[in-house]
């Protein structure tokens, strides 16, 4: 666990979405796919992002509020402070995977994916599901690492017409896998969880949480079933949710 705040400039800015902006620092970190940094803007907040990429340190952060409406301004050349990383990390699994995120929940879900040798991920397989097609982040990204992409969208204007678990639940029933690791809405995970489980399959979520002491779990604010997400998660196997 790294306490220590660090300021890195921004040297390139995506837009992934209306919503969704990636930006990349001129530096690095020790992290592993699931765990988070804490980003602080002076005399406003500080607030945990999933780290996308360790080297260089890429954050992926949505515009749902007052700091991270503040954060989608910078530009490159702007410096970002952080500390971290922090968290429990994905146990990756050998063979066949599944991967379902809802929205930008896919973030966590692709520094697991690119982990992984490029020669396994053909066994990877990637369900995005969003409202409509323009909300979709990291599809083209997935699909550069190798990985099969499936899209769902509740206005079908892409791919699937309906839920990730439906299409998660039809994929299931057709093929094995070793694993399913999944991040997004919460009634998503559980119902993810729950058809793992049914199907005896290994499974982990990744829990989103406010955190306010971020990282140190003396603040209790993340308090989930009796656990601390920010010190005993985000990753948790798929059972807390059952």
């Amino acid at each position: 666990m790294d306490n220590i705040y660090r300021t890195a400039k921004i040297t390139k800015v995506e837009v992934e979405t209306s919503k969704v902006k990636n930006f990349i620092l001129d530096t690095k970190v020790k992290a592993f796919p699931g765990q988070y940094v804490m980003v602080w803007i002076p005399g406003l907040n500080e607030k945990p992002f999933g780290v996308v990429q360790s080297l260089p340190l890429t954050l992926s952060i949505a515009k749902v509020g007052p700091t991270t409406e503040l954060i989608h301004k910078l530009k490159i050349g702007d410096k970002i402070t952080f500390r971290g990383p922090y968290g429990q990390p994905f146990t990756i699994i050998s063979g066949k995977i599944l991967l379902v995120g809802g929205g930008y929940g896919v973030v966590p879900l692709y520094f697991l994916a690119s982990s992984i040798p490029a020669k396994k991920r053909s066994k990877i397989t990637v369900i995005i599901g969003a409202r409509t097609k323009k909300e979709l982040p990291f599809a083209a990204k997935f699909k550069r690492l190798g990985c099969k992409v499936l899209l769902t969208t509740d206005d079908g204007s892409s791919g699937f017409k309906g839920f990730t678990t439906q299409l998660a639940e039809k994929l299931l029933d057709k093929e094995k896998f070793s694993a399913v690791y999944s991040c997004g809405p919460m009634v998503m995970m559980r119902k993810i969880a729950q058809i793992s489980h049914a199907k005896k399959i290994f499974c982990q979520v990744s829990v989103e949480s406010f955190f306010k002491c971020g990282g140190f779990g003396i603040c209790g604010e993340c308090c989930f079933n009796g656990l601390i997400v920010c010190r005993e998660g985000p990753v948790f196997d798929g059972k807390v949710l059952l």
